[in-house]
Parts: structure tokens; C-alpha cells; sequence
């Protein structure tokens, strides 16, 4: 169920920012299969991917998992040079008390 919800968020983004499927499969590097049945809940997100996706999509990961009302954008220097998830580094911001 959780990976329903996690699609359907992703897929909302990603038509809002009119990326397509073959775009996203193709910077994820996988069949665009595969990543339509990501999308569409069938199989489990690994952490990478969902890191990888949010980067891509310029939102944190926590609003793609977390029911929110708005969704909390990122901003970056420049997305094309991320390859690999591991080059990505996200930095959370501090709990003010």
C-alpha cells in the first residue's frame, strides 16, 4: 500500500513538471518497465532509488513517503551532474526548539 502511495506521489510530480516515463527510467538507468511498475506500486523503492528520484524531481524524499500538504522543494546547483545516487549528499535542516 505504502508503495502505491509513494508511486502515485511521483508520478503527480513528475507529470507537474512534465518529465516523462522514458526520462525518468532513462536517469534512473532502468527499462522503462521497470520503472512504470515502481511507479505504479507493483515493486518496493529501494532507498536509493527513492533518494535518486527525489533528487530528480526536486523534492526532499520525506514528502514523497510523508502525507503533506505541500510539498517541500529542494534546491539544487545543478541536477545533471548527479549520476549515481551515491554522489548525493542531502542535508536536513535543524529541529528549532
Amino acid at each position: 500500500m505504502i508503495n502505491t502511495r509513494v508511486g502515485n506521489r511521483i508520478k503527480m510530480i513528475r507529470k507537474k513538471l512534465k518529465i516523462t516515463e522514458n526520462e525518468m527510467s532513462e536517469r534512473l538507468g532502468m527499462t522503462m518497465l521497470h520503472y512504470s511498475q515502481l511507479e505504479d506500486g507493483h515493486i518496493k523503492i529501494t532507498v536509493d532509488q527513492l533518494v535518486t528520484i527525489s533528487y530528480i524531481l526536486g523534492v526532499t524524499p520525506q514528502s514523497l513517503i510523508l502525507e503533506a500538504k505541500e510539498t517541500d522543494f529542494m534546491v539544487f546547483e545543478d541536477k545533471n551532474s548527479v549520476n549515481q545516487p551515491s554522489e548525493i549528499v542531502i542535508f536536513r535542516k535543524k529541529k528549532v526548539i
